[in-house]
């Protein structure tokens, strides 16, 4: 993992989970930028066929406390790392995000 990361222009983190950490997929490449914020996350979704994504977040907004994204684009990724940005395959927009403390519970 990791060819072709420097073109994107972004520094990156490559982890793999352990077993335990059920995921869609063990081994994901990160992207973030100069603030600090992932701007991309690429990753294998061995489920629906092995199929390469990556994940765009834009969009930060505070609620409360932490960044968070509440733009996210994922598009179908090459081999070479590339997408095509111009055909997501999935899209959300986030409006409001409410922080629950374990402690806590949700108010109606």
């Amino acid at each position: 993992m990791g060819r072709g990361l420097a073109s994107f222009g972004l520094p990156t983190n490559c982890i793999g989970l352990p077993p335990a950490v059920r995921l869609y997929t063990p081994d994901q490449v990160f992207y973030f930028d100069s603030q600090g914020l992932q701007r991309r996350l690429d990753y294998i979704v061995e489920i629906n066929g092995s199929t390469l994504v990556g994940h765009y977040t834009s969009r930060y907004q505070n609620f409360h406390g932490p960044q968070v994204a509440t733009r996210r684009r994922v598009f179908r990724r090459n081999p070479d790392n590339t997408v095509n940005l111009n055909l997501p395959s999935i899209t959300l927009d986030i409006h409001f995000v409410e922080l629950i403390r374990r402690d806590e519970q949700a108010q109606p």
